[in-house]
């Protein structure tokens, strides 16, 4: 019987307990589990992906249905908004051997995470507040990654600020990232303002299952400010089967500038009749004659009816809940063919 009270799934982890079994269905992935680690370490160490984002118990991307088993939070941990028989995989421990169900995850493993550390290759500043980073995760760490993975950069003191690659995976082990300099910021205004050539970094990843789905469905991309990353990687490691299924990036920014990719968007609407790129601004100058207000109401507008289609989100966590809210509420949109990628996808308290 999966546990279905609070007190099962909220008991206090306060010590290590013992190595426990996780099994993921329906794959039937068996996993072992290291004392003191979390359901989601567990499975993305060992190159299983459920469905998660944030890892710190903030979004509730991650949240999934306990079949059988007791897990536990960390001492002073509280969960919101979690259904009754489910948990936060990226911060419940077992307790007992446990089963999840999580039917994103196959029954072969996918990436092996690595940590290793990654060269600057070149900072090129595209716009007045982000800046494309090009780096090359140094030899021996057998790195690879699927298009919509992200990496991690963990800082000096263990923090950690995390970033979607936007190039297509190659065997050099280059990834490319888009930085927003954030005011207050950790780490965005040094990669902005100081970050050089051959500078080093310290990554651990690839993370993340926002990966495009093997289907013939029509696909709509959905991106505001850099949310385009990610997407971009679709757009260059997917190009024939975006192409085949058809696709349409809709792309949105306060001001024009905000879209600092547009030419590269614009090549790839251009190289296909099915493909099409639809920029949307939200405070455009008087010279804007595009169109204007929010990106998501732009889908909405266009397709009235998703029924058919598959929606791939990526950017500001309000536009992607706001996006997941309409189109599946007004539009027809099957809630299993919206796929975000917002690395907190809901403001919540502190705790």
């Amino acid at each position: 019987m999966a546990p279905d009270t609070e007190a099962q799934l909220a008991r206090p982890a306060d010590q290590a307990e013992p190595a426990m079994t996780l099994t993921i269905a329906p794959a039937g992935v068996q996993l072992r589990c290291a004392p003191g680690a979390s359901l989601l370490d567990t499975a993305v160490s060992q190159g299983f992906f459920p469905k998660h984002s944030c890892r710190r118990g903030e979004c509730n991307a991650c949240e999934a249905r306990v079949i059988a088993g007791e897990v536990a939070y960390p001492a002073g941990f509280i969960p919101e908004g979690v259904r009754p028989g489910h948990c936060l995989t990226c911060v419940a421990r077992p307790v007992t051997d446990v089963i999840i169900e999580a039917p994103e995850v196959g029954a072969i493993p996918g990436r092996r995470v690595v940590q290793a550390p990654a060269r600057v290759a070149q900072v090129r500043r595209v716009s007045p507040d982000v800046a494309i980073v090009s780096l090359h995760v140094q030899g021996g760490t057998d790195f690879s990654f699927s298009p919509g993975q992200y990496m991690d950069v963990i800082l000096r003191d263990g923090t950690r600020r995390s970033y979607s690659m936007a190039n297509a995976p190659d065997a050099q082990g280059t990834i490319e990232w888009h930085v927003r300099a954030m005011p207050g910021g950790r780490f965005s205004p040094h990669v902005y303002e100081k970050l050089k050539q051959r500078d080093v970094l310290r990554l651990e990843g690839p993370f993340g299952a926002f990966t495009l789905q093997e289907s013939d469905a029509p696909v709509i991309l959905l991106a505001s400010g850099t949310g385009y990353a990610p997407i971009a990687s679709f757009m260059r490691s997917h190009h024939e089967a975006l192409a085949r299924r058809g696709a349409t990036l809709y792309w949105g920014g306060r001001r024009k500038e905000d879209l600092y990719a547009w030419d590269d968007a614009a090549h790839w609407a251009a190289s296909s009749e099915r493909l099409r790129f639809v920029p949307v601004l939200s405070e455009p100058d008087g010279s804007w004659t595009g169109r204007t207000g929010f990106v998501h109401e732009a889908v909405a507008c266009d397709f009235p009816d998703l029924s058919a289609f598959e929606v791939y989100a990526c950017g500001n966590p309000l536009m992607v809940d706001a996006a997941s809210h309409v189109l599946t509420r007004d539009n027809g949109l099957l809630p299993g063919r919206f796929h975000s990628d917002a690395f907190i996808t809901a403001i919540k308290p502190a705790r």
